[in-house]
């Protein structure tokens, strides 16, 4: 309820306080709403109606103060006519941000569940992630350099047993024409024994020798046996490899063991007729035998392929038979008609244009009609 007291301060002034209803401190945008409220009652005149609801009402001015507090402005600012100056004025709200994309080697599932996650936690998730993809590439780059590092030295390490390998037979070819030559007296196991009673020191020579040629062919044996096992393992994959792609090209064999037993036959028979052995198929269906394009059955089975294909070639080309024209049921055409409507349209012509061309092309037409 609004109470309003006058006193004298030192002459006739009248100092009007008013107070608004409601229990608690005033915020200002509420104090400031009451004093707008009350200068317009001053101003405005109020009948009975309004006092009796006045007095009935205490606290309306406090209440649709706070209510105005707390309902936002349709405007969303404060610049209208019951604006106070030196208020502070609320700043317009911060534009929304754009949405944060989940990262992109998750599932459907788990970006769905991403998206109803507060944005606090979604952004802690995309920055760990983001830095866990990080180190993984990281450490995939480190570990493709030190396999590229391995990569060198295993092909170094390739390359050098290579050329010693291929060195061992020229290593034993020589040590053996080296005992030939220092131990030529020596050819039986009666003359090694002698060698060793009689000849001590020569024979620690000739055993030494003995022992290192026995060391490189068996160095050479290891070689070729490892040799051996690589080329079966290769041959092996590129076996498997190629069966399958075959089968992918021609797929009529896949499912049909009959029918690919029979296709075998028939091209080992092919081969036998070309001059192939069975040895030498068995060979190389196996990869123990190489075999070049320039050997002349080779050549000759090319040839045979390339002439199939032509063949198959044409016979998809092969035109139609010319079918004749249907007639149409009643009575049939004089026999030259179709040559005197020629000759009729070539006089038109000719009476239309006069040219030369054109009579001696309705001449023509009427020779040839007359000789039929």
């Amino acid at each position: 309820m609004e109470n309003e007291t006058t006193a004298d301060l030192g002459g006739q002034t009248d100092i009007v306080e008013r107070s608004a209803g409601g229990e608690g401190a005033l915020s200002v945008r509420a104090a400031a709403n009451s004093l707008v409220d009350t200068r317009r009652k001053d101003v405005a005149p109020e009948d009975d109606d309004d006092k009796d609801n006045a007095q009935q009402q205490p606290g309306e001015a406090r209440e649709r103060a706070t209510a105005g507090e707390q309902e936002s402005d349709p405007q969303g600012d404060d610049t209208g006519p019951d604006a106070v100056p030196g208020e502070t004025q609320e700043a317009d709200p911060e534009p929304k941000a754009p949405p944060i994309e989940p990262p992109r080697s998750w599932t459907k599932e788990d970006k769905e569940l991403f998206k109803g996650l507060p944005r606090d936690t979604q952004e802690r998730l995309v920055e760990r992630e983001r830095s866990r993809e990080s180190d993984f590439l990281r450490r995939q780059n480190e570990a493709a350099e030190k396999l590229k590092g391995l990569t060198a030295k295993e092909q170094q390490a390739e390359q050098l047993r290579t050329h010693y390998e291929q060195a061992l037979p020229t290593l034993l070819q020589a040590l053996q024409q080296q005992q030939a030559g220092e131990f030529a007296d020596i050819t039986s196991i009666a003359q090694v024994e002698r060698l060793a009673r009689e000849d001590w020191p020569r024979y620690v020579l000739w055993d030494a020798q003995q022992k290192r040629i026995a060391a490189v062919a068996q160095e050479m044996q290891a070689s070729q046996q490892r040799r051996e096992s690589e080329n079966s393992a290769r041959w092996n994959t590129f076996s498997h490899e190629q069966d399958s792609l075959f089968l992918e090209k021609a797929p009529e064999f896949a499912s049909d063991k009959d029918a690919f037993a029979k296709a075998a036959h028939g091209a080992a028979g092919l081969l036998r007729d070309l001059g192939f052995t069975d040895a030498e198929l068995a060979e190389m269906w196996h990869g123990k035998r190489t075999v070049s394009l320039r050997d002349h059955r080779i050549q000759l089975l090319l040839r045979d392929g390339v002439k199939y294909r032509d063949a198959h070639a044409a016979a998809k080309k092969a035109a139609a038979r010319p079918v004749p024209n249907v007639q149409r049921p009643g009575p049939a055409a004089p026999r030259n008609a179709d040559a005197d409507e020629r000759v009729k349209a070539l006089d038109q012509r000719l009476t239309n244009s006069g040219s030369l061309r054109d009579a001696a092309a309705a001449l023509a037409a009427r020779r040839a009609a007359s000789r039929r």
